[in-house]
């Protein structure tokens, strides 16, 4: 029981050792997009020179059976980024309709594509709000 201690001491020199010696983890992708491209919002776009992106693909979200049945109408306002190629990231529901039907906006919305948003003639990252409209015909 004597000897304890000492060996006590000595493992955390050890731990000490082992774990400043471990090389350094590799940052998060996470950490990578923080410093990507700015993402602008339109809501002062003439004032800053940005022009807005335009829709060229975006295919009518697919209604559920089950709100086909209940006759439900209306559309899902969503929240997203345009990306500077004309991509949709970070799509969100700002205003809901039906949980069902708000899944299906996503999923819709996801599949669009834009000319991009520019700034002094540069493509840009842009933040907009659309609508995604429910009708039974």
């Amino acid at each position: 029981m004597k000897y304890a201690f000492p060996r006590l001491i000595s493992f955390l020199a050890l731990a000490v050792i082992v774990t400043t010696a471990l090389p350094a983890r590799p940052r998060a992708q996470e950490d990578s997009q923080k410093t990507a491209d700015p993402i602008y919002d339109l809501k002062n776009a003439r004032e800053n020179g940005i022009t807005a992106p335009k829709a060229i693909y975006s295919p009518d979200p697919e209604y559920t059976d089950q709100a086909r049945k209940r006759k439900v109408r209306g559309s899902v306002l969503l929240s997203l980024v345009v990306t500077a190629e004309g991509d949709v990231r970070e799509p969100k529901v700002i205003r809901s309709l039906d949980q069902d039907l708000d899944k299906q906006a996503v999923a819709a919305v996801s599949k669009w594509k834009f000319t991009p948003a520019t700034k002094d003639g540069q493509p840009v990252s842009v933040r907009i709000k659309v609508e995604a409209s429910f009708n039974i015909k």
